[in-house]
């Protein structure tokens, strides 16, 4: 497994497609959901399989000139619970430091909690119930101490 960044229109399209698999089709959402208007902004990677078949994706924006914020986290289902998610994170974990962000935020799905707290995140409060039914945390991890 490797992280790499989405460069051409087709590793664009798989990336998205993932995403769309993961996060939007089991609700009945359109495809159109899986985009919104910082993604010509934001950074984007992805783990690619031994068969280079995509994996795992995620993407990062800077909410500030302290906070980076983590969105659109989707591993393969078969692929779950392999430890592809920590690999996104600890690649924008460092990538956000070397950006001297002073934490990374996040809105995680109820069923997310628990591999975020593993991994360092705390949570700090409810927030939205997305489309009536999945309800999201906001949750953040310290990078940098201010001095």
């Amino acid at each position: 497994m490797r992280v790499v960044v989405p460069q051409t229109e087709d590793d664009f399209r798989t990336y998205f497609e993932l995403r769309y698999e993961i996060l939007r089709r089991p609700w009945g959402q359109p495809f159109s959901s899986v985009k919104d208007d910082l993604e010509d902004t934001a950074m984007h990677a992805m783990i690619l399989d031994e068969k280079g078949i995509v994996a795992g994706v995620c993407r990062m924006q800077f909410n500030n000139k302290d906070e980076a914020q983590l969105r659109f986290m989707a591993i393969r289902a078969d692929l779950q619970g392999k430890g592809h998610g920590k690999l996104l994170l600890t690649y924008f974990e460092e990538l956000a430091s070397r950006h001297n962000k002073k934490r990374i935020v996040l809105q995680a799905r109820e069923a997310a909690v628990g591999f975020y707290r593993r991994n360092g995140y705390m949570l700090k409060e409810q927030t939205q119930l997305l489309w009536g039914v999945i309800q999201h945390y906001r949750m953040e991890k310290v990078l940098l101490r201010d001095e």
